[in-house]
């Protein structure tokens, strides 16, 4: 009895030995597959993003039949929120940043169970400042003379990021539409146009242009010439018969009348010329009445007075001659005092200027003539403006400027510095 029930208690014991070794067995499998399952990843995509700051942006990464979706900034989770607005579409999974910052530098992860694993898409981000230039003019308003009842426009160009904000002026005051007056613009192409100008519409035009970073102006004048009645008109009358007995191929008598003028006559002839009847006057052998404008009336009258001063001397008749203003010394109506722009642009700086005679120009930098050096500048002048060109700016191109006009009734000048803002 004794050995039987110790075969039993063995055999006994050795089935329960199996059958622990066979659960152990068991569970470290369970084990082993857990981890596996927990710890499979697949890196589904891998992404280089640059991104501005201030901008919204949305990634987008496609995890078929995913679920327990998160996006993960350098290791932090981001919440659904205002400023990370997740969202789906299909097998699309997206999230919408806001408003970019400095602060979205770096990897940017969205994670996603599959039934395949742990899926990761992976976006590498490089965020870069804005963009930030103060308004700049590339092409300036030009001054216009300009007939009653003419249309006209000032246009400029101008550069600045963000696109500025604009206003323009007539004598300090702001501008608005109206019937006549037009605002427009056309990209970086901003206009004023006037509808039929009239002599209302004289003065000084002024445009502004504004940013966060900084602002310019440019100012151009307007003049509108009134249209008028035809010049005055001369009558100029010649008579030789009369004088054939004293000089037999002199010039007569030569009398000049202005409408509306008094010219000078010696008595007796003016008493002479007076009283003649329209009968006599008919009856001349030799007898022409010309028209002219006034500035031919001038040429004329200086004309007779030179060559023909003896004969009319002799005969006791006198003429005054018409003569011009006394003309104007130059003047620099507008000229701006400093413009900024990048290295490689085009820039042009104008000047509106008046004189009488037309003032000679000259624009020099450190005293050197601009104008000798034709590679890098050019100088268009038209009646009323000077335009400094420089076809593509360079750093060294920096400094100051002056312009110098002159005619015989004096001379002015002006300066205007150039900056050139690093890229």
């Amino acid at each position: 009895m004794y050995l039987f029930f110790s075969v039993l208690a063995s055999n006994k014991s050795k089935a329960l030995a199996t059958k622990t070794e066979i659960s152990e067995q068991v569970i470290k499998k369970e084990i082993v597959y857990g981890e596996v399952e927990s710890y499979t990843e697949i890196k589904a995509s891998h992404t280089q993003m640059a991104m501005t700051e201030g901008q919204s942006l949305t990634l987008r990464a496609n995890i078929p039949r995913a679920s327990d979706i998160r996006w993960i900034l350098n290791g932090m989770e981001l919440a659904n929120s205002e400023d990370y607005r997740y969202g789906v579409s299909g097998n699309n999974h997206t999230m919408t940043i806001k408003k970019v910052s400095q602060y979205e530098q770096g990897v940017i992860t969205c994670e996603a169970k599959t039934e395949h694993g742990l899926v990761k898409c992976q976006f590498n981000t490089t965020v870069t400042e804005a963009r930030s230039d103060a308004p700049s003019f590339l092409v300036q308003p030009r001054s216009q003379n300009v007939n009653e009842g003419q249309n006209v426009k000032f246009t400029c160009e101008i550069a600045g990021e963000p696109a500025p904000e604009i206003e323009w002026f007539k004598d300090n005051i702001m501008v608005s539409m109206t019937s006549n007056t037009k605002l427009s613009r056309s990209k970086n192409v901003y206009t004023l146009e006037i509808i039929e100008a009239t002599v209302a519409d004289n003065g000084k035009y002024t445009i502004k242009a504004v940013n966060k970073y900084g602002q310019c102006s440019a100012t151009s004048s307007l003049n509108v010439i009134t249209l008028v009645e035809e010049p005055a008109k001369m009558v100029i009358m010649e008579q030789r018969a009369a004088a054939a007995s004293l000089h037999s191929d002199s010039f007569s008598a030569t009398s000049v009348h202005m409408a509306g003028a008094s010219m000078t006559h010696e008595g007796s002839f003016q008493r002479q010329f007076e009283s003649m009847s329209a009968a006599s006057m008919s009856a001349m052998t030799s007898e022409s009445m010309v028209s002219m404008s006034s500035s031919s009336m001038m040429k004329m009258s200086s004309e007779i007075t030179s060559s023909h001063a003896s004969s009319m001397s002799t005969h006791g008749s006198s003429m005054t001659a018409l003569t011009h203003g006394v003309g104007k010394a130059p003047k620099i109506e507008f000229l701006p005092e400093d413009v900024s722009i990048e290295p490689g642009r085009p820039l042009s700086v104008s000047c509106a200027f008046s004189g009488d005679p037309t003032p000679e120009i000259e624009w020099t930098r450190t005293g050197k003539q601009c104008d000798e050096d034709s590679d890098r500048f050019h100088i268009e002048t038209t009646e009323d403006l000077t335009t400094l060109v420089i076809p593509c700016v360079k750093e060294d191109d920096a400094g100051a400027y002056t312009l110098k006009l002159s005619n015989k009734l004096g001379s002015t000048m002006a300066t205007v510095n150039i900056h050139i803002r690093s890229m």
